[in-house]
């Protein structure tokens, strides 16, 4: 089955679209969503599933963790992402492999937009590229923030580099889910700020004291946002001395003001719990909704056990240590005096 196979038919999408509204982009999100719940029974069990997943409000570094007792994740959270494996399993979102119910609609020309089987929040969705080429962000940035614009402000994107979350690294995707359940979209605007760029058109800023490094990136001028973005990734690319993609996982938001980019800088994939022997393993594999404090843990043994000192030392292993983070940052203001300039 090839991809325009794959997309749902205006007459069977419509029956499940607003009636007598304009049509637009969001309205055909909420129909595809509607229509595969109705038509592909593994969907429709999964997403039934999410009321009876479990939560474990954590405080880390005062900052709200939601620790996540999602078992059907345990197919993302394991997955083996090495080279060999990759090379050898068929690729999971190319049109041909997908499961028969499963369909999708269109996002612009290059993107299909699919419902996730493995939700972990409402609304969960897969945006895949109708070409197998493989995950990457460079030159792709325009894609997210369009993609966020098209959604609106009730829902958010993810991007996972292809070396610390992105369960298919072989085949450039985005994700989105709806936003209303992910604490740090409400920490961001209350925190202890420090700003390190501004212009008329973007503003950077970092959070003091808190739970992980991390940037902000806000504009709603999009080609000067973009710009930035790019420029903060090789900045990124020179601090932790890589050639290729820097580890990064990105959320962004659109509203009225404009774009909201979280940028989590990484220092590797996976924590060492996750490889421990005995009571000091945790199966905990962090990935962008992970970081924005959504923590999501398959086994039952290992959410009972998860503590708020456990996650802080997730957090901290996984992402830019504290060095490298103040010199990223430092290149970040060092870039606003010469603004002024």
């Amino acid at each position: 089955m090839n991809w325009e196979q794959r997309i749902i038919p205006d007459v069977d999408l419509r029956p499940f679209l607003p009636k007598n509204k304009a049509t637009n982009f969001r309205a055909r999100v909420q129909g595809l969503i509607a229509q595969q719940q109705r038509t592909w029974p593994m969907l429709r069990e999964a997403t039934e599933g999410l009321s009876e997943v479990e939560y474990k409000k954590l405080s880390v570094k005062g900052s709200e963790v939601l620790a996540q007792f999602n078992p059907k994740r345990i197919v993302s959270t394991a997955a083996r992402v090495d080279t060999a494996t990759i090379q050898q399993r068929p690729c999971f979102l190319c049109a041909e492999n997908l499961p028969p119910e499963e369909k999708g609609i269109e996002f612009g020309q290059d993107f299909i937009v699919l419902c996730n089987p493995f939700p972990v929040l409402r609304n969960h969705l897969v945006i895949t590229a109708r070409r197998h080429i493989p995950q990457g962000i460079e030159g792709n940035f325009d894609k997210l923030l369009d993609l966020s614009r098209e959604l609106g402000d009730q829902w958010f994107t993810v991007y996972n580099g292809p070396k610390c979350g992105a369960s298919a690294p072989d085949h450039l995707h985005f994700q989105a889910c709806s936003r209303e359940t992910l604490p740090i979209l409400r920490e961001i605007e209350c925190w202890n700020r420090q700003a390190i760029f501004r212009t008329s058109a973007v503003e950077a800023f970092i959070l003091r004291n808190y739970r992980i490094n991390l940037m902000v990136a806000r504009g709603n001028d999009y080609r000067v946002l973009i710009n930035y973005l790019e420029s903060a990734l090789g900045q990124l690319a020179r601090v932790t001395n890589v050639s290729e993609e820097p580890m990064i996982n990105l959320i962004v938001t659109c509203e009225d003001r404009g774009w909201t980019v979280i940028l989590f800088p990484r220092s590797k994939h996976r924590p060492s719990c996750y490889d421990a022997e005995g009571g000091a393993r945790l199966t905990v594999s962090p990935a962008a909704i992970d970081l924005a404090g959504v923590l999501v843990v398959p086994r039952p043994e290992h959410f009972a056990r998860i503590s708020a000192e456990d996650v802080e030392k997730i957090y901290a292993e996984v992402t830019l240590d504290n060095e490298r983070f103040r010199e990223l940052i430092n290149e970040e203001e060092e870039r606003k005096r010469n603004k002024r300039k």
